[in-house]
């Protein structure tokens, strides 16, 4: 069995980067979280027994509203651990972070990364 709860496409506004003018200004950061589930997504049809993708949500913005993170990959990094920190249910998660608006020379939609965590590693 491979029951996964997921969000796709979250938009926050952080102030994530190496740059100056990206810890002044901010930007907008796209997430992803796909949570793996140790087993069925429910039994019960209460929300009590399930992960909540709105407190999946939450977590992120948290995470983005308090720490200002040079690397997208220690962003990332740290949303995968808090998942697995508050979500029992979880069994792996994967988080994709984008930047859209990365300062670089060349024309692209975004970067990013994507990271796996699970209570195995």
């Amino acid at each position: 069995m491979s029951d996964r709860v997921f969000v796709s496409n979250l938009c926050l506004h952080g102030f994530h980067g190496v740059h100056s003018a990206e810890k002044n200004l901010g930007q907008k950061f796209f997430l992803d979280m796909d949570c793996e589930l140790a087993g069925p997504a429910t039994t019960t049809d209460l929300m009590r027994n399930a992960v909540d993708y709105g407190a999946l949500c939450d977590l992120a913005a948290k995470l983005s509203a308090e720490t200002v993170f040079n690397l997208i990959e220690t962003f990332a990094e740290r949303i995968a651990q808090a998942v697995l920190d508050t979500q029992p249910l979880v069994q792996r998660v994967t988080v994709t972070v984008r930047k859209p608006s990365a300062p670089i020379r060349h024309f692209v939609d975004h970067v990013g990364v994507v990271v796996t965590r699970s209570r195995n590693d």
